[in-house]
């Protein structure tokens, strides 16, 4: 059982992590660059499996809150924080992870995302100082949390 929902998890993730690379309406192309570069991080670390340094870079850039904006009438904006369910902070943590992964244009995408997923995993990336900025944010905030009509 707790097999299947692992199962379930991974592919969900490779999902995830698909559409978001889709350019152009290419799927194909961007399944050969996730391949590619789970490739790659198998090589760099021999004794770790990908799916473990993958799970861990996931983990470690999963936020818990987030903030949402609500524009209000005077237009003043306001910032939310709420707890995110399961489903949303792997899909957020990947998203953060792709971001930061597309900001630096100098070498190839699979270079760029197994140099992200590797550095995430030991929490030295750009997506994990983006996730403890997002909670020390959140943090400041808190006074409007019980506010959350939306």
């Amino acid at each position: 059982m707790v097999q299947k929902t692992l199962q379930n998890i991974y592919k969900m993730i490779k999902n995830i992590i698909f559409n978001q690379v889709t350019l152009n309406g290419n799927k194909c192309k961007s399944e050969k660059l996730v391949y590619k570069s789970i490739k790659k991080i198998q090589k760099v670390n021999n004794k770790k499996n990908f799916k473990d340094v993958f799970k861990f870079s996931v983990i470690n850039n999963s936020p818990v809150f987030y903030l949402k904006t609500i524009k209000r009438k005077r237009r003043q904006n306001l910032e939310f924080p709420f707890m995110l369910l399961k489903n949303l902070r792997i899909s957020y943590s990947l998203k953060f992870i792709l971001h930061y992964c597309n900001s630096k244009k100098k070498e190839s995408f699979y270079n760029r995302l197994n140099e992200e997923i590797i550095s995430s995993s030991k929490k030295e990336s750009q997506s994990f100082n983006h996730n403890v900025n997002l909670y020390k944010e959140t943090f400041v905030k808190k006074k409007f949390a019980n506010y959350r009509w939306f």
